[in-house]
């Protein structure tokens, strides 16, 4: 008599609990469709496998539309905090020396640099070279070097012959020559002592000349946080579109493999879809205590 009234009970709860366990594994399984005779058999594969292009869209759709919008990412990307971790990145960067930062840079060898310093090199010799060819040393020499001559000189009976009209009708050739000599070979003479103080400046560090140029590193601070939140706020539309998260979680989505899949959804929902089996035990144990009744 008390197995009558446990049975049914029992039954029905062991069925309902298979029923759910058989309808969560018929999510995921089988991975792949089953075909017997060239027919496919119903529910193969399982509604997740199946229906993963669908899926993919749906949650790349989702996450690019609703929870990861433009005001999300603007909001992060041009908040004070990152803005500030930024420019507080860059300005480490200020304290390595100047060959260091070269050499970091992709795609950049040890011999580009060396090539890349030796332009620089003849490019500031030839600027100073030129800026000296302009220089009128030929007036110069004439105008200030009498009076240097006969002040050094301090002779009275000398300076009676060394007249100005003497001294500048000497030094004035000279003064010439001097000028078509800067003219001609001034960059060569140059170009070495500006390689040689570029050399000496490698380890010579950003923060370093800052220092010199008494530049605020609180303000420069600010200046890069201002000009990447202006980036940021300027390309925002074009980064959006770049970044097209719901074609990213879709591809992401499309990409995994049916077991993947599987293992993902049960991190998210292992114990809602545990829920859903042992509710199918319950549901189907309260059927039978009514079937004993009705």
């Amino acid at each position: 008599m008390i197995i009558k009234y446990i049975a049914a009970p029992v039954i029905g709860a062991v069925i309902g609990y298979f029923t759910n366990f058989i309808a969560v594994k018929m999510l995921f399984h089988p991975k792949k469709e089953i075909r017997v005779l060239g027919h496919r058999l119903p529910f193969t594969p399982g509604a997740i496998p199946k229906g993963k292009p669908q899926l993919a869209r749906s949650v790349g759709n989702a996450v690019g539309n609703n929870l990861i919008t433009k005001a999300d990412i603007e909001e992060k990307l041009l908040s004070d905090d990152l803005a500030g971790k930024i420019a507080d990145m860059v300005l480490a960067q200020f304290s390595l020396p100047i060959n260091s930062l070269l050499s970091e840079l992709p795609g950049v060898s040890a011999e580009d640099i060396e090539s890349k310093k030796e332009n620089v090199s003849q490019a500031i010799a030839r600027y100073i070279s030129e800026a000296l060819s302009k220089v009128d040393f030929a007036g110069i020499i004439v105008e200030k070097v009498p009076g240097i001559i006969k002040a050094k000189l301090n002779n009275p009976m000398i300076e009676m012959f060394l007249t100005d009209e003497l001294l500048q009708s000497v030094l004035a050739p000279v003064g010439d020559e001097l000028q078509a000599y800067i003219a001609e070979h001034g960059e060569e003479f140059i170009a070495p002592y500006v390689a040689q103080k570029l050399s000496d400046s490698e380890n010579i560090s950003l923060a370093d000349i800052m220092e010199q140029l008494s530049i605020d590193g609180i303000q420069l601070r600010s200046v890069i946080m201002a000009l990447y939140k202006k980036a940021v706020a300027g390309c925002s539309d074009e980064l959006m579109k770049w970044l097209d998260l719901s074609s990213i979680v879709e591809d992401k989505i499309n990409a995994m493999s049916a077991d993947e899949l599987e293992a993902l959804v049960m991190s998210v929902m292992k114990k809602e879809l545990n829920t859903i089996v042992n509710l199918g035990a319950l549901i189907g144990f309260v059927l039978g205590l009514l079937n004993l009744f009705f």
